[in-house]
């Protein structure tokens, strides 16, 4: 496009117009990427989105994008979607995509609007709405997924999942047809009794007859529990496997994208492992088994009276439709069920994380008014789920029993007339009932196919997710580290930290002083490799780039004792070395520091079981245990935010000390918002104002 100028504007819409526009363009190109996954990359929250963020999400899924400020001329040469910033009613920020210019329609613009969908706009319209002049082009480059790729990448993986199963599966698959063969037997039997064995009256007939009978039912028997063997350990295996690649592709995300993510999210994806699983067994089990019975039972039929079995080929599609016109109404409401049940999952888990807080502000019956409008509205998913099942069953009840009322009307006519005997008859009454059931399940089988799309879809979301890196160069030690004219900013906002340079040094404490949300602990995020900076540079040594150093290396030199201490469910042994193995000496050496005082105060010493999130501990008690993990590690580079902030006196004056015993061996990195006594043991203190180091102070 031919531009006026480049521009990354940051007004937002007041909608998810911004990612909607992203997302028809995502489709226009023929890729798949959910809505989810957009709000996420480009920053988008409550208010909205912005041109940046929109700028930044293209990016990242594999379009050439650029922010301009262009004209409607350079918009016609251009020829090629565009998403415009536009102005409704004169003051609403708004979102849409410009496609073309269509001759065909007086050389009016089609425009894709996601409040309203394609319309047309002439150039005047265009020019009142678009005042910003403000656009993003973006074209598809080789990183850009279709939707033909990303499906294939999907099998690929649901095949890796379930290849070791192939066993299980074709076993049970073998033993279904096998039963449902054996369970016709019954109707086979009975119109024999009726028809052959019972009018010779002979009793030895009979018993043998009975006894064989007997056998298929038990063998039977044996093969269905057989079956379920081989479903249950399938189920146990699949769970693991499919437990530990979720889990493993999760644990290795960058740590920003655990940062814009609620808990309850995580829990109810990992809960879509069961989802899929029991599809899974659904369709070798239930599936499988009624294509077979379908199979099965007309062949019977013709075998009994092929014309009762035309009848049945004719009548069980317009069941089957009956039944299958209703599948896109409970797959809307399958899914808005499930993600009323992720926004439900969600707040139980934050109301019950901030019980202290629910309780201290005595705000119980606030948040059970929450609770209770998020339930409510969980369930009256579940009620209008409901209401669809009960249709399908009120409506394909009755034409089930239009259909066995006709097949017992017409096999009755052909009794009378000596066509069939009633034996027979019977026996097709039976037979046509396992037909109909086979035929009811067919017709709803994509429903639990289609749940489990879902779950997939958003379980291979997270594992399709870029994992960080780990390799790189790897060092032994660390001297220097230089951070030269340092940007970050969260994707659709205005940078955090502008312009940061700054020097740490093996022997020397430097303290950074900083209102609370100035961008502090986020700069600490960047030193150890949490965050990737816009621009600029850390350079470690004088020589090595920290992004060319192995993530797994970099984090086995560094340790930080960070403000909220995160503390699990175990010993505060365990949650020191946070490894299976014990390393003796590097823990007598930490206790030696002068934390023997405190270890001797817990009332099981090191044994001690700290409590889900550290409740059976102070705040100064969690702390002081941050500082023994992080010095058991024995990093050379030491990351210290608030490391007092939860301390008494006493300690904080042991922590000082301690500060003062280290940093002949580390470099010690403090940041705060409050002086207090750093200034006595900081080397050098900086203050972060307004996006930069703005002033230095020195010993």
């Amino acid at each position: 496009m031919k531009k006026i100028r480049k521009t990354f504007s940051l007004q937002k819409d007041q909608t998810d117009c911004g990612v909607g526009c992203l997302q028809s363009l995502v489709r226009y190109y023929r890729g798949d990427v959910s809505l989810e996954v957009l709000r996420g990359k480009s920053g988008t929250s409550k208010t909205g989105t912005t041109l940046l963020g929109l700028y930044q999400c293209a990016k990242e899924i594999g379009f050439d994008a650029d922010g301009c400020e262009a004209d409607i001329d350079a918009l016609i040469e251009h020829n090629q979607p565009v998403i415009l910033h536009v102005i409704l009613e004169n003051k609403y920020e708004h979102y849409v995509v410009c496609y073309y210019r269509d001759s065909n329609k007086n050389n009016q613009f089609l425009i894709g609007d996601p409040a309203k969908g394609l319309e047309y706009w002439s150039k005047e319209k265009l020019q009142e709405l678009w005042v910003s002049k403000t656009c993003l082009t973006l074209q598809p480059n080789e990183e850009f997924k279709i939707s033909g790729k990303i499906a294939s990448e999907k099998r690929e993986w649901l095949h890796k999942l379930i290849k070791e199963d192939q066993e299980s599966i074709y076993t049970v698959i073998v033993l279904g047809a096998v039963t449902t063969f054996l369970g016709m037997a019954m109707s086979i039997f009975s119109q024999k009794l009726i028809d052959d064995i019972l009018p010779q009256k002979k009793i030895s007939i009979l018993f043998l007859s009975i006894g064989f009978f007997s056998f298929l039912l038990f063998a039977r028997v044996v093969l269905q529990a057989l079956r379920d063997f081989y479903i249950i350990r399938q189920t146990k295996e699949f769970n693991q496997r499919i437990n530990k690649s979720f889990f493993n592709s999760l644990l290795y995300l960058p740590k920003l994208f655990f940062d814009t993510r609620k808990i309850g999210d995580f829990v109810s994806r990992l809960n879509d492992t069961q989802r899929i699983q029991n599809v899974i067994k659904y369709l070798i089990t239930n599936t499988v088994v009624d294509i077979l019975g379908v199979l099965i039972s007309i062949g019977f039929l013709f075998f009994y009276y092929w014309k009762l079995a035309i009848i049945c080929l004719i009548v069980s599609p317009i069941i089957f439709y009956i039944i299958f016109r209703f599948n896109k109404k409970i797959i809307l409401s399958q899914r808005e069920v499930m993600q009323a049940y992720s926004i439900n999952e969600a707040n139980y888990i934050d109301s019950i994380r901030g019980i202290d807080v629910v309780k201290g502000f005595g705000k119980q019956d606030l948040f059970l008014k929450k609770n209770l409008s998020i339930f409510g509205n969980f369930q009256s998913k579940i009620f209008e789920l409901g209401k669809v099942n009960v249709k399908i069953t009120l409506y394909s009840g009755l034409a089930l029993v239009v259909f066995l009322v006709t097949i017992l009307s017409f096999s009755s006519y052909n009794v009378l007339n000596s066509q069939i005997k009633i034996g027979e008859m019977m026996a097709i009454i039976g037979i046509s009932s396992s037909l109909l059931t086979s035929i009811t399940n067919l017709a709803l089988v994509s429903i639990p196919i289609q749940e489990a799309k879902v779950a997939f879809d958003r379980m291979f979301e997270y594992s399709s997710i870029t994992k960080e890196k780990l390799d790189g160069l790897e060092i032994n030690n660390i001297q220097k580290i230089e951070i030269k004219q340092l940007d970050f900013r969260f994707n659709g906002r205005s940078k955090l930290l502008e312009n940061i340079s700054l020097k740490l040094e093996k022997g020397k404490v430097i303290c950074l002083l900083g209102e609370s949300g100035g961008g502090k602990t986020t700069f600490t995020e960047v030193l150890q490799k949490n965050y990737i900076q816009e621009s600029g540079e850390v350079i470690i040594n004088d020589t090595i780039s920290l992004k060319d150093i192995s993530t797994a290396n970099w984090r086995n030199l560094i340790s930080i004792v960070p403000q909220n201490i995160q503390l699990f469910n175990t010993t505060f042994l365990e949650n020191i070395i946070l490894d299976e193995n014990l390393d003796n000496q590097k823990l007598n050496d930490v206790i030696n520091l002068g934390f023997q005082q405190f270890v001797s105060s817990l009332p099981q010493n090191l044994m001690n079981i700290v409590g889900e999130e550290g409740v059976n501990l102070s705040g100064g008690q969690k702390q002081l245990l941050g500082w023994m993990r992080a010095l058991y590690h024995n990093p050379q580079f030491l990351i210290l935010d608030e490391p007092t902030s939860s301390l008494d006196k006493d300690n904080r004056n042991f922590i000082y000390q301690l500060i003062s015993k280290l940093k002949n061996d580390k470099i010690i990195f403090i940041i705060s918002h409050n002086l207090e006594s750093l200034d006595e043991i900081a080397d050098e203190v900086l203050c972060l104002k307004e996006k930069t180091i703005s002033r230095i102070l020195k010993k």
